[in-house]
């Protein structure tokens, strides 16, 4: 299941950095109504930043290229990934500011997410690159087209592989698709030309247009579908006691990026081992904890 030891380099995770507050409650609040929260903390979220500090306990040498920008809370955004070895790459234009997002967490561990809108955020991309020559690979999420561009056709011409996480359709994704070394979609993702398929559907539509050396899709507690030149595959999903699922998927994006692109594996064993990371984080509270269980367990073995 390994392709051998590869030569040392960073990766980048190119996308979105949020600010998150999150109660923990049994049930949410009707509308007009109040509740307690059984617990709240205050953290950074969003897909390419989770997805970074999970590679980082890993062991890999991130960089994120995100929007940060100047301010109290940026400050706090910074500090957190600056705690969890991330470097950092801001391309916040003036007066940009990460998304706040504000997120409920019931009994059963399923998240509810209000945010602010990211989409007419400026970006400053700059003169200097965004994929240094040492990058072994790249993750984007979609989120700030401007980045995701430039950060695909610099690694694609560098031919560095590049890492999809396709959550909701953004027009940017007919550009990304085609240069994609990895495609790792969620249920609902659809190209405009596919929005009648299901998602076992999607997957083998997308793999065969496209033909990247993986196309995977996950399907919250069923069954991920892997398709490689090898054929497709399922990998369990493990049943755990779910208690937070929040970033949970992009757990799954950052272990898979260090399995594949740090640790050596071939593509279906570094998902396997990425589906069994983002289950056990599900048992924890945050996106945090589980990855840090799981780092300590494998240096202890």
């Amino acid at each position: 299941d390994k392709v051998g030891t590869l030569p040392p380099g960073r990766l980048i995770f190119a996308g979105m950095t949020t600010l998150d507050l999150v109660h923990k409650v049994e049930r949410l609040p009707r509308l007009g109504g109040k509740t307690a929260a059984d617990a709240s903390y205050f953290d950074v979220g969003g897909p390419a930043a989770n997805a970074a500090i999970t590679a980082s306990i890993l062991g890999a040498d991130v960089t994120l290229a995100s929007v940060l920008g100047d301010g109290p809370l940026p400050d706090y955004a910074r500090g957190v990934l600056a705690a969890h070895g991330v470097g950092i790459d801001d391309r916040a234009g003036a007066g940009a500011q990460p998304p706040v997002a504000s997120i409920w967490v019931n009994g059963s561990g399923e998240r509810t997410i209000l945010s602010t809108d990211n989409t007419k955020v400026e970006v400053a991309l700059g003169a200097k690159h965004l994929v240094p020559d040492d990058t072994a690979a790249v993750l984007i999420d979609g989120h700030y087209p401007a980045i995701a561009r430039t950060v695909a056709a610099e690694a694609g011409a560098a031919g560095i592989p590049i890492v999809l996480d396709c959550g909701r359709w953004r027009a940017v994704y007919a550009e990304l698709l085609p240069l994609a070394t990895d495609i790792i979609m969620c249920a609902t993702f659809r190209p405009p030309d596919m929005v009648a398929l299901a998602a076992e559907e999607t997957v083998t539509a997308i793999y065969e247009r496209w033909r990247p050396e993986l196309c995977a899709v996950t399907r919250g507690a069923n069954d991920v579908i892997a398709i490689t030149d090898r054929g497709s595959t399922t990998i369990p999903v493990s049943q755990v006691r779910a208690i937070d699922t929040m970033g949970a998927g992009d757990v799954l994006h950052g272990g898979y990026m260090y399995g594949r692109y740090c640790a050596g594996s071939v593509p279906v064993a570094a998902l396997r081992e990425a589906v069994a990371l983002a289950s056990r984080s599900c048992e924890y509270p945050g996106a945090r904890r589980g990855v840090e269980q799981a780092a300590q367990t494998r240096l202890r073995g």
